[in-house]
Formats: structure tokens, C-alpha cells, sequence
């Protein structure tokens, strides 16, 4: 009994879903109870832990504005005291790295301060307002003294913030800190303490754990105070725009914060409070948790953070009861997987062998055995039975020159092309006398073993034989796969095809046999290589000027050949320059082939041998 590939991988892959199905609903049952409280915690703790950070960086200024206004209330600092005023400030501004600027502004409008510069160095000034603030900045500065101006009991004022203060220096927006100061009941000024955008953000960014995570701090609902591509992206910040409108963002998730909500019944409890929503951008879903400050100005501050809203079903995922069901399925899983795979893994395995020695041109493969899986028997008898005819075919198919055209893939069996190449024509001497002392199968056999030794040296200098023609062999090098060295290649072979027809004839001398004799001819030049023949009838072979050359140069051989020697090689001095042979060759001299105008360079490529 066969039973079906479609059967078996049905039923298994219904198992296996089947399986999954029920695993994953009882993680949902179970994980969504946990999920709720996780998630709202989670929110809670994120918005708690970035406002308590803001607030912490911002009332520290807001302290050392307070701590100078005491010491200039308490005469510990005169404020005329510029050099003692000046170290205090500095002294400030080196054990507290989120503070930019320290200082005093008179209400003569003289402002005495300490910044840190951009490559952190202290920078003591002592000049007027005009050349400390901008004009809106200075405008309110102004206002300010004057509506303190006259009053005694000022020294009770809690510190307060300023409008933002753009800083053309460091191209970046300053959040000022300042609270008046009154000595003997005089109002003397107001003590004030700079903290940039950039280090909020700096401040910022060290608090981000999660990878996609990104915090910010918006200026109402429109603007960016602090976000991570501010230090990064030019927004052509400037006094008339000190931060950039919140469409102006580079960070499209954010740009969607209040345009980009979606409703999700389904997460609407587990974001728990208003300060938390769900937007939709850049083809995802993100967690927007945020709490509204407005404690620092007029305009209320938005500090936040938003993360991919995978993390929540990363955590459903990690539930207990979700891992544990989810592990029992797995197993059970690979128990049918590994059952289907003992069931097709060996006949496959099988098939695709035998497919690859047949691609090879391998035809010796032996019988697939019989399957009970149907599909997969059928394959196998169908290879069994191409295998024995190919088997047959084979032998009259040159296996290494199709093996080199599958290769090298389709165009090159469809593409007739011209190529540089080197071309061999071999001719035994005087086969046609000797064959007619012969009998047929004498006659084949001698040939069938020249061939052999032939074929077996031009293969092994890279060669492919084209045709056998009679007695003669054709062969080429560079012609289906290209080769710089063809011409160095195929000398190579006539010394090994010398060598070996030496050795042979030495054989049939010891066992009374005739000696054979040989002519060879080499030419380098372009052929053109490709499809040639009849439809139904065709071969892929090289023509050209070069193959007609090779064959009157073996053909040459006939009149510098002398009786006794063994073999003859000659070739052109295209193929003698081309192979670059050092010793040059003997030069035969110029000499006129048939079918070819003008005459041609011959030389002598073996070493003359006898018996």
C-alpha cells in the first residue's frame, strides 16, 4: 500500500496547527489578565521616572538662584565684589554640569556672569544686558526690574522662569531660573541661572533603556524643547523661533503625536490614565506616556516617552503558563516532524542523488529501491528508467563538453560567439595501409585505444575534443569556458601526447605489434564557437580560418616528417608567441598552406624519437 505525499503533510501540518491554536489561546486567556496591571505600571513608573528627572535637573538651578540670592541678601557677596561674585559663580557652575549659565543682572542693566563654554572652559563677564539677551528676552528682563523696583518685601518672591532666551553663540534656546534681590531693603537686581536645550536633551537621553525608545519634552503642543535630533539636525533655530514647531521634527513618529491616535478597545486598560495613548506611524504601532509640567513659565512643558507597542506583546509572550503551554506544543510538533521526515527524508535523499549524477552525466548510478510513498516511488522508477537509456546515450556524448556547457548555463549553448582559442588536429600515419591487414575489430580496437591515450592528455591540459574524424582527433582549448593560457595549455598536451605515444609504441614493439606514427597540428586565433548543423542533426563545435590552419599545419607534417620518427608536431608562431615557450622551439621557416593567402611561421614543437 502507497499512501500520499499530500495525505501525510496534510495531516501532519494540520497537527501542527492545531496544536499552535490551542497553545496560543490559552496564552491569551491567561496573559492578558497579567498583561493590564504590567502595562500600567510600566506607564506609571516611566512618566514618574522622567518628570521627577526634568524636575530634578531645572530645581537645581532654581536652588543655586536661590543660594546667590541669599548670599548677595546676607552681604556674604557685595555686588559690586566682581572678582569674589565671579568665583562663586564658577565655583557653581563646576559641581553642576546641567547648568550652563550663573549671574547677576543689576537694575542699572549691567549683568555680571559665568558661562560655560561650548569646549567647557569658564568664561567670567562683566558687560550690559544688551549684549547678554535677546531682544524679547532683554524686553522682559526690563519689565521685570521695573515691576519690582520699589519693593522691599521682593526678597520673598519664589524663584520663577523666564521666557526661553535664544543664544546666537551657541545657536541653541536657554531656559533662564531668576528671583530678585533686595539688600537693606533695596532692590538691587535679579539672580539668574542658564540651562541649555541641549543639555536638557543630553540629560535626557541617558535615560532612555529601551532601544526604540525616545523621550522628549514638548513646549506646549506644538514645539520641541528637548528631543534627540537636536543636537544632530539644523532647524534654522533664530530669535524670532528659538525651538522648532513640532511638524518641523525630524522623527515622524512624534509628528504623529496628537494626529496619528488610533482606538484599541483592547489596550485602552492597559494604558490606564489620559497622559498615555496608542499612535499609528511609519506602519507600526507606538506607546505615548507623557505628564503636562507647569511649574516652569507660562507655557506648559509635555515630558515624555514613546516605545514600539511589540514590548507589550513581547511581555504577553513571556507569561508562564504561555511558555509552558507553547513548550508542550513543540514537542509535540517535532515528534510528527521528525515522524514525517523518516518517512520522505531517505527516498528523497535518494532521488536527489541520483538526479545530480545524472546532471553530471554520471549514467553508472544504481537502481533507486521502491517506496511506499507514491509520488516518490513514481520518481524513482522514472529515474531508473531515464538513467538506462542515458546510459547508452552517453556513450556517444563527450560528457565533460556538455558537463562545461551546463555550466556555464543556457546562453552559451543558445550563443554562437567568437573567442581567442587554440586548435589541435592529430592524424596517425600510413592507419589507412595498415588497417587493410587487418580485421574490423583490430582495426577498432587499435583506434579505440589511440583514442583513449589522446583524449586522456588533452583533458588533462584542459582540453575538449570536438570530434573524432577517422583517424584524427580535434580538439580545442578556450572555447566553452575561457582560457587567457590555451595556447600554453594545448603545447603542453602535444609533449604529454608525445610522451605517451612513445611509451605505448614501446608496449607494442615488446609484443610484436606495428609502431603507430603521428601528426600534429597547433594554431591560435579566433573561431567562431556555437551550434552548427541541421535541425534535428547538430553539433556544438568552433569554425574558422584558425580550425582550417590547425588542420593543413598536421597536414604540413607529411613533408618534414622523416621515416622512423614516431611523431611530428607543428604549430604557428601565433601559438608559439601566444604560449610564451621558453626555449623558443625550432623554427621550420615560412612556409605557404593550402586555402590560406600569404605564408605562415612554423615551428617544431617535439623532439624527434624513434623505436
Amino acid at each position: 500500500m502507497r499512501v500520499s505525499i499530500s495525505r501525510v503533510l496534510t495531516l501532519g501540518v494540520g497537527a501542527l496547527m492545531l496544536l499552535a491554536g490551542i497553545a496560543y489561546g490559552i496564552a491569551l486567556v491567561s496573559g492578558r489578565l497579567n498583561t493590564v496591571e504590567l502595562l500600567r505600571d510600566r506607564n506609571d513608573r516611566i512618566v514618574t521616572r522622567l518628570t521627577e528627572r526634568t524636575q530634578l535637573q531645572l530645581d537645581t538651578a532654581a536652588r543655586q538662584v536661590e543660594a546667590l540670592r541669599q548670599r548677595l541678601q546676607n552681604r556674604q557677596i557685595g555686588i559690586n565684589e566682581i572678582g569674589r561674585l565671579t568665583d562663586y559663580m564658577t565655583a557653581t557652575l563646576d559641581a553642576l554640569p546641567q547648568v550652563d549659565a550663573i549671574g547677576l543682572l543689576r537694575n542699572d542693566l549691567i549683568a555680571t556672569r559665568v558661562e560655560r563654554s561650548p569646549s567647557g572652559r569658564y568664561e567670567p563677564l562683566h558687560d550690559s544686558i544688551a549684549d547678554y539677551y535677546d531682544r524679547p528676552a532683554r524686553e522682559e528682563a526690563v519689565r521685570r526690574l521695573r515691576e519690582t523696583a520699589g519693593r522691599t518685601d521682593a526678597y520673598r518672591n519664589p524663584v520663577g522662569w523666564g521666557a526661553l532666551i535664544w543664544n546666537p553663540a551657541i545657536g541653541q534656546a536657554l531656559i533662564n531660573a531668576h528671583a530678585p534681590v533686595v539688600v537693606d531693603s533695596v532692590f538691587v537686581g535679579e539672580a539668574l541661572a542658564v540651562v541649555s536645550l541641549g543639555t536638557l536633551t543630553r540629560l535626557l537621553e541617558t535615560d532612555s533603556a529601551d532601544g526604540e525608545a525616545v523621550n522628549f519634552i514638548l513646549y506646549g503642543e506644538d514645539a520641541v524643547l528637548a528631543h534627540p535630533t537636536l543636537l544632530n539636525h539644523d532647524y534654522k533655530l533664530s530669535m524670532q523661533k528659538p525651538v522648532p514647531r513640532l511638524e518641523e521634527i525630524h522623527d515622524p513618529v512624534l509628528r504623529k503625536i496628537w494626529s496619528g491616535q488610533i482606538d484599541m478597545p483592547t489596550a485602552r486598560a492597559m494604558l490606564g490614565s489620559d497622559g498615555a495613548h496608542i499612535v499609528e506611524a511609519e506602519g507600526r504601532r507606538w506607546i505615548f506616556v507623557y505628564r503636562r509640567l507647569n511649574n516652569y513659565g507660562d507655557t506648559p512643558w509635555i515630558v515624555g516617552r514613546y516605545f514600539p507597542f511589540d514590548l507589550v506583546e513581547t511581555e504577553v509572550n513571556r507569561i508562564r503558563l504561555s511558555a509552558i503551554v507553547g513548550g508542550i506544543s513543540l514537542i509535540l510538533s517535532l515528534l510528527v516532524a521528525w515522524r514525517l521526515g523518516v518517512l520522505i527524508r531517505r527516498p528523497l535523499l535518494a532521488i536527489g542523488n541520483a538526479a545530480s549524477r545524472l546532471r553530471n552525466l554520471d549514467f553508472d548510478t544504481p537502481p533507486l529501491e521502491r517506496t511506499r510513498l507514491r509520488e516518490l516511488d513514481d520518481a524513482a522508477q522514472a529515474i531508473n528508467s531515464a538513467n538506462a537509456a542515458l546510459r547508452w546515450f552517453g556513450n556517444y556524448v563527450p560528457r565533460k563538453l556538455v558537463n562545461r556547457l551546463v555550466r556555464e548555463g543556457e546562453d552559451a549553448i543558445n550563443t554562437s560567439k567568437e573567442r581567442p582559442v587554440t586548435v589541435m588536429f592529430t592524424d596517425l600515419v600510413g592507419f589507412t595501409a595498415m588497417s587493410e591487414q587487418m580485421s574490423a575489430q583490430e582495426t577498432a580496437d587499435i583506434l579505440n585505444e589511440h583514442f583513449a591515450l589522446v583524449t586522456a592528455c588533452i583533458e588533462a591540459a584542459g582540453g575538449v575534443v570536438d570530434k573524432f574524424i577517422g583517424d584524427a582527433v580535434m580538439a580545442v582549448w578556450g572555447a566553452i569556458k575561457r582560457d587567457e593560457n590555451h595556447a600554453a595549455h594545448a603545447c603542453r598536451a602535444v609533449d604529454e601526447i608525445c610522451k605517451a605515444l612513445a611509451a605505448d609504441n614501446a608496449r607494442r614493439v615488446m609484443l610484436g605489434r606495428p609502431v603507430l606514427r603521428m601528426r600534429i597540428g597547433l594554431h591560435s586565433g579566433p573561431v567562431v564557437i556555437g551550434n552548427i548543423g541541421a535541425p534535428g542533426r547538430i553539433n556544438y563545435t568552433v569554425v574558422g580560418d584558425t580550425v582550417n590552419t590547425a588542420q593543413r599545419l598536421e597536414q604540413l607534417g607529411h613533408n618534414h616528417q622523416v621515416e622512423g620518427e614516431q611523431f611530428i608536431a607543428l604549430a604557428s608562431s601565433e601559438t608559439v608567441a601566444a604560449a610564451q615557450l621558453n626555449p623558443q622551439p625550432p623554427h621550420i621557416g615560412r612556409i605557404a598552406v593550402k586555402g590560406r593567402l600569404g605564408e605562415i611561421e612554423v615551428y617544431r614543437l617535439d623532439e624527434p624519437a624513434k623505436p
